[in-house]
């Protein structure tokens, strides 16, 4: 499966959105937003909504590990 291109303003919606559920503070209008976007983004990409979604949520919920920075360096 190919990877999903995701923009810059949707990982930002989504990370914000992350940190508000984290706060206990999710808003309305946050959600919404990030669902628009998503939709959207779907719509433009040929992807569905639900595979954008998933996408999306692994990016910013669980990030790559850092590599560790080497010896000596």
């Amino acid at each position: 499966m190919a990877e999903i291109k995701l923009t810059d303003e949707l990982v930002a919606l989504e990370t914000r959105a992350w940190r508000e559920i984290q706060e206990g503070r999710l808003t309305v209008e946050t959600a919404g937003a990030v669902q628009a976007a998503i939709t959207a983004h779907a719509l433009a990409s040929g992807e569905s909504r639900y595979a954008v979604e998933q996408a999306l949520k692994a990016r910013v919920r669980y990030p790559a590990e850092a590599p560790a920075p080497e010896e000596g360096v």
